[in-house]
């Protein structure tokens, strides 16, 4: 059994390495920005949670139910509160890793990174505006006469 002040020096030791690791990760993967500051701060605090929860239910052996007697006297077993808790942060961890992009799944929706696709010494230019084709001619030159009727 630990103490509360000897479980707070272990979760924030590894709050500090994990902030580490995800920094070092999204600067390599130059997917880091400034204005993702916040989720990496909200993720911190959901990890930190999930940290305490893992720590206690460590503590407690892992336990995965629990006898829970209801109001007739019968004794059923139930899940650990603690066993579910844990679920539930971890859950809650993996979709804040998802929304930094640190998941490997092949999101097309909309994703939050950082970072410019040009090189520093490299000037954005617009893209010259493609020819209309003739078909393209042709649906606007109907969709203009239909609406001046």
């Amino acid at each position: 059994m630990t103490t509360k002040a000897q479980r707070k020096a272990i979760v924030d030791e590894k709050i500090t390495a994990e902030k580490a690791r995800i920094l070092h990760i999204m600067q390599l993967s130059d997917i880091y920005t400034i204005t993702l500051d916040p989720l990496i701060e909200s993720y911190l605090d959901i990890f930190e949670i999930y940290q305490y929860k893992f720590l206690a239910w460590k503590e407690k052996g892992f336990p995965e139910t629990q006898k829970y007697t209801n109001k007739s006297g019968a004794t059923n077993p139930a899940k650990h509160p603690l066993a579910q808790q844990v679920e539930t942060w971890a859950d809650k961890k993996i979709k804040a890793l998802d929304l930094l992009g640190l998941t490997n799944k092949a999101t097309t929706g909309r994703k939050v990174t950082g970072g410019s696709t040009a090189r520093k010494n490299e000037e954005i230019t617009r893209p010259e505006e493609k020819p209309v084709d003739e078909l393209a001619e042709h649906r606007n030159k109907w969709r203009k006469a239909g609406g001046e009727k």
